[in-house]
C-alpha cells in the first residue's frame, strides 16, 4: 500500500470539495482522493510540527542545533456543509506513520 497523507474535514462538510496545498490548487484523482471525513493525499504533504519544545525553543534563540522544517505545507479546502460553501484554512495534517488502520 502506498504512503497517505490525511487531513480531516470538519463535520458535516461534504462534496463537490476543492483543495489547495500553500495556496496552489490540487487536482482529484491525481493529487488526493475523498473519503468520509477526510481529503487523502497520495503525494507527501510537509507536516507541520505540533509544538517546539522550550529546549529546542532555546537552542534556536543561543544558534545552536538543526533548524530542520519549521513551516510544514498549508492545506485548504473549499466545500459545501448546510447548503453554503465554505473553506477551512490550515488543516492539520496526518502522515502516513501516524494514520490510523
Amino acid at each position: 500500500m502506498a504512503e497517505e497523507w490525511t487531513v480531516h474535514l470538519p463535520a458535516g462538510a461534504g462534496p463537490p470539495f476543492s483543495v489547495w496545498v500553500n495556496g496552489e490548487p490540487r487536482e482529484e484523482g491525481r493529487d488526493w482522493r475523498a473519503t468520509e471525513g477526510a481529503i487523502v493525499f497520495s503525494v507527501p504533504i510537509r507536516v507541520r510540527p505540533e509544538r517546539m519544545g522550550a529546549g529546542r525553543r532555546l537552542m534556536l534563540l543561543a544558534g545552536i542545533g538543526v533548524y530542520g522544517d519549521l513551516k510544514g505545507d498549508s492545506v485548504d479546502v473549499q466545500y459545501r456543509a448546510g447548503g453554503e460553501t465554505r473553506l477551512a484554512t490550515g488543516l492539520k495534517v496526518t502522515p502516513p506513520a501516524a494514520a490510523p488502520g
